[in-house]
C-alpha cells in the first residue's frame, strides 16, 4: 500500500496580495460604530458593514435619529480618488464591446449585493482602450477575473503599496 506524499504548498507574492487590506483605507470610519446613513446613494451603515435598504433607509431619514453622512464611497467618487483601475484592450474588445460591458455591470452588480461600497466610479473609453476607475481593489480584481473566466485572454495585476490602487489590464 502507497502513501501519499503532499508537497508543502509554495506561495508567491501574488497569491498573499489577493487578500485586499481594507484596514488601512483612509476613507473608512474609526472608532465606535454608530447607526449613519449616506446622503449619496442612501446606505445605512450599523457599525462598520454597510447595507442596502430603500425602506429602512425611508424610516430613519422620517424619524431623525441618525445622522447622514457621504458613505466611503460616495466620498471617494466626489473626491475622484480610485482605488482600483482595470484597463481593456485588443481587437476583441471592440467586436464584442457590448458583451463585455454586460459583464462588467453584472461583476458591479453582485458586489454592491455584498457591500454596497463596491463601486464603478467612471468609465471611459479612448484609443481602443477601456478604462474604468472602481472605489475598491476587490471589485476591480474581480472585473479582471470576470472578464478572464468570460472571455479568456490575458489579465495581469499590478498592486501599488505607496497609493493604495490595484491596476488590472486584461487584452485579448
Amino acid at each position: 500500500m502507497k502513501t501519499a506524499v503532499v508537497a508543502p504548498k509554495h506561495y508567491s507574492i501574488a497569491s498573499s496580495k489577493k487578500s485586499v487590506d481594507t484596514e488601512t483605507d483612509s476613507y473608512l470610519a474609526k472608532g465606535a460604530p454608530r447607526k449613519t446613513v449616506c446622503r449619496g446613494c442612501h446606505a445605512i451603515s450599523t457599525g462598520r458593514r454597510w447595507h442596502q435598504d430603500e425602506a429602512v433607509y425611508s424610516k430613519l431619514v422620517k424619524t431623525g435619529t441618525v445622522k447622514e453622512v457621504f458613505c466611503p464611497a460616495c466620498e471617494k467618487i466626489r473626491d475622484g480618488y480610485p482605488s482600483g483601475q482595470v484597463t481593456l484592450k485588443g481587437e476583441f474588445l471592440a467586436e464584442h464591446r457590448d458583451e463585455i460591458l454586460r459583464i462588467i455591470a453584472n461583476e458591479e452588480k453582485r458586489a454592491r449585493e455584498r457591500n454596497p461600497l463596491h463601486r464603478i466610479m467612471s468609465l471611459r473609453e479612448e484609443n481602443g482602450q477601456l478604462e474604468l476607475t472602481t472605489t475598491d481593489e476587490k471589485l476591480a480584481q474581480r472585473i479582471g477575473r470576470g472578464l478572464h473566466k468570460a472571455c479568456g485572454g490575458s489579465v495581469g495585476y499590478d498592486w501599488s503599496h505607496g497609493n493604495k490602487i490595484l491596476r488590472v489590464q486584461w487584452e485579448r
